[in-house]
């Protein structure tokens, strides 16, 4: 996720962070490809959100398997979203 979701998170507060995040990890936690394939490059890199670009590769791996999502944990210590997710 994005590591801007506090004032103290390495890279400050961005108030796009938590819906960034959302959508993200909605995204993962139900498989859902087009709206992983829908997340924005500029937003993610502005927000340090360095996991965008393997889960879009992710997502174009998994296009055609059918498989479904579960969220397994999302959290946000020290300002940097986490998210653990399972398909099958």
């Amino acid at each position: 996720g994005s590591a801007c979701r506090t004032l103290k998170a390495p890279g400050y507060l961005d108030e796009r962070a938590e819906a960034f995040d959302a959508l993200a990890t909605a995204a993962l936690g139900s498989a859902d490809l087009t709206a992983l394939d829908a997340l924005d490059a500029t937003l993610a890199y502005d927000l340090k959100a360095a996991g965008r670009a393997p889960w879009q590769l992710l997502s174009g791996a998994a296009r055609g398997a059918g498989l479904g999502g579960r969220l397994l944990y999302e959290d946000a210590p020290y300002g940097v979203g986490y998210t653990v997710a399972t398909w099958s």
